[in-house]
């Protein structure tokens, strides 16, 4: 069999076909959705320009101190009941 007219990787889906099963899914998914939809999808969540990762990288570790800071009180709490317990009895 040939190969795919389109990524020239996988072999084509059919004797007659020029496009293998998973390029051939890529078309008509442009075909559903449209190549400016399809466009915009891709860039937006691929192709990333510095400032946006630069965005991204900060929001990750915004989000990662905030969840060390409340694994930390959460222990401390769970120390302090622990410590609580032991004095009452």
């Amino acid at each position: 069999m040939a190969s795919c007219r389109f990524c020239l990787d996988n072999n084509v889906d059919t004797w007659f076909g020029s496009w293998c099963a998973r390029c051939h899914k890529l078309q008509r998914i442009i075909a559903l959705f449209g190549v400016e939809k399809v466009m915009g999808v891709l860039e937006n969540v691929l192709i990333v320009d510095e400032e946006t990762q630069e965005h991204k990288l900060k929001e990750e570790l915004k989000s990662e101190l905030t969840t060390r800071e409340y694994n930390l009180r959460k222990k401390k709490d769970k120390k302090n009941k622990a410590l609580e317990t032991i004095t009452e009895n």
